[in-house]
């Protein structure tokens, strides 16, 4: 791995955990200030009630202000600022302990007093917290200080006969030194992030799953989990891509590997833009993953979450399932290696499985419960597999399927889009697999006025109880998508829409900042996850 590559993985740690640095940085100060109160009043029958009250009362303000920071940042209020604005404040505790010297034992004394050497400890510290930049700021300020000071406070009291280390000369000198506690501090940063590096890069060739660097957990299932990953083999070249693991008490579960087998099968299979493609098959450390496409985005369920009224435009919607009806079109006429038609199903099409990237892509993931028709040693009757709420009649009651089924779960999702809630309702999973057989769906119209009939006419086309009623394909469904005009028209509209959608959800969530991303990928393991501990396994 390129050295640039492990110095920026470890500026992103660093990054991540500011906050608990900042807080474990802020603890110490009290504790050290708190203290300092202590021994100020302890000792004040021999340095002078006025001088011992005087640091007591400037300690037990410092421990109250670092009092006031720890809950501001256990209360999620930091700010990159707060650093800066934090290293100044520390860096000039030792000017007011030297206007206090002066005052209370003249300048000759607040000039030579061990507290006018704090300074140096003081930049080193700021400098191991947020680097270079950070480093030079402080030593500039503490250097500064120390001049004004002197010609300020300090020079006007001295006696006429004040030592030779007193004279503006030797003042410069130290604050020359006092700067130069920038460079060597940020020096000594640079130098322990580089030694970090040496280490990353050295486990890096004995671990991190061989070819891929793993970053944030993106999400956790029932039996997998997803990380975002660097694939980085040799020569420098790296691509961001998501890795979906087993999890280590699953790697034995003969039924999930099978499925998650054949999602790698069919992932890298089906090579089209509207599909999230599955990169490489492997196994590390006991336990198998996938590599696949990572989607820089959120999954269309947490979209209708976060926008207001938790329900997207029409043309946006007219938008999502264009391009998803291309990716089932596409999918549907699959064909094998001899010309022989696939007769591919999802089966698990709903909202957490449709991925959308903040520059307004629509992918279709989670493959793993997914099968051909023609194959009859995986296709059984009476096999239920699939999300309650997203499931056709036909598929609720373990009938054979065909892509009609992954039409009629297009369907509820794009209702779900428009209406801003699901179109099956039920309280249990067996409430909602009956509904998909008997339940009567309203158009989309009846719950938002101003939906286009044309539109209703299209969803509703999908979600027709007979299967043989039901929009035949799904590239008859993009071209009745395509065939919108005026305000629903997909790509005049649509893709702009979907956009500005993702963008203020993304606003949204970045106020609050939780441990680990969970929006990215969470499409990657929720859907056929849901289903594995009650289905029965399917064999060959």
């Amino acid at each position: 791995m390129a050295v640039s590559h492990s110095a920026g993985l470890l500026r992103e740690y660093l990054d991540q955990d500011v906050v608990p640095r900042e807080m474990s940085i802020a603890r110490f100060m009290r504790g050290m200030v708190s203290m300092s109160c202590v021994a100020a009043l302890a000792v004040g029958g021999a340095i002078g009630w006025p001088l011992s009250l005087s640091l007591a009362g400037l300690t037990a303000g410092l421990a109250l202000y670092y009092t006031l920071m720890l809950r501001a940042l256990r209360n999620g209020g930091f700010h990159p600022a707060m650093q800066w604005v934090d290293s100044a404040f520390t860096v000039s505790i030792p000017a007011v302990v030297f206007i206090t010297d002066v005052h209370f034992h003249g300048a000759v004394y607040a000039l030579t007093t061990p507290p006018a050497y704090a300074w140096g400890a003081l930049i080193v510290v700021c400098a191991l917290r947020a680097g270079r930049g950070l480093a030079y700021f402080a030593a500039a300020l503490a250097a500064l200080e120390y001049l004004l000071l002197y010609f300020l406070v300090a020079r006007p009291r001295l006696p006429v006969d004040a030592l030779d280390t007193l004279s503006p000369a030797m003042v410069f000198l130290r604050c020359a030194f006092l700067f130069a506690y920038g460079p060597l501090a940020a020096t000594l940063a640079t130098l322990i992030v580089n030694k970090a590096g040496d280490a990353l890069r050295a486990i890096r060739e004995k671990d991190v799953m061989g070819k891929y660097f793993l970053h944030e957990r993106l999400g956790v299932g029932g039996m997998a989990e997803v990380f975002r990953a660097t694939y980085s083999p040799e020569g420098g070249f790296e691509k961001q891509v998501a890795i979906k693991r087993v999890l280590p008490a699953y790697a034995d579960n003969a039924e999930f590997l099978t499925l998650f087998r054949r999602e790698a099968e069919l992932g890298s299979m089906l090579i089209h833009p509207n599909i999230v493609q599955v990169l490489d098959l492997g196994r590390h450390q006991g336990t198998i993953f996938l590599s696949m496409e990572f989607v820089d985005g959120m999954p269309l369920s947490t979209l209708l979450k976060r926008v207001a009224v938790r329900r997207l435009s029409p043309a946006a919607v007219a938008y999502v399932g264009a391009e998803l009806a291309s990716a089932l079109a596409y999918m549907h006429d699959r064909a094998g290696p001899k010309g022989e038609p696939l007769g591919l199903v999802h089966r698990d099409l709903n909202p957490p499985n449709i991925l959308l990237s903040r520059i307004g892509e629509v992918k279709l993931s989670d493959f793993g419960i997914a099968r051909a028709a023609n194959q009859t040693g995986i296709t059984r009757l009476q096999q239920v597999r699939g999300k309650a709420g997203y499931m056709a009649p036909e598929q609720a009651q373990g009938l054979a399927l065909d892509g009609r089924a992954d039409l009629f779960a297009l369907g509820l999702t794009l209702h779900e889009a428009l209406t801003g809630q699901r179109a099956l309702q039920g309280d249990t999973d067996a409430a909602l697999m009956l509904a998909s057989i008997q339940q009567e769906i309203l158009p989309p119209s009846h719950f938002v006025p101003g939906i286009s009939p044309t539109l209703d006419a299209i969803v509703m086309g999908l979600l027709r109880h007979d299967r043989e009623q039901r929009t035949p394909t799904a590239e008859v469904l993009r071209q009745q998508l395509l065939a919108l005009t005026g305000y629903e028209a997909p790509y005049t509209h649509g893709r702009k829409q979907l956009t500005q959608a993702l963008h203020e959800a993304k606003t949204q969530s970045s106020a609050p900042v939780k441990p680990l991303l969970l929006t990215a990928d969470m499409a990657l393991t929720e859907g056929a996850l849901e289903a594995l501990p009650q289905s029965r396994p399917e064999r060959s």
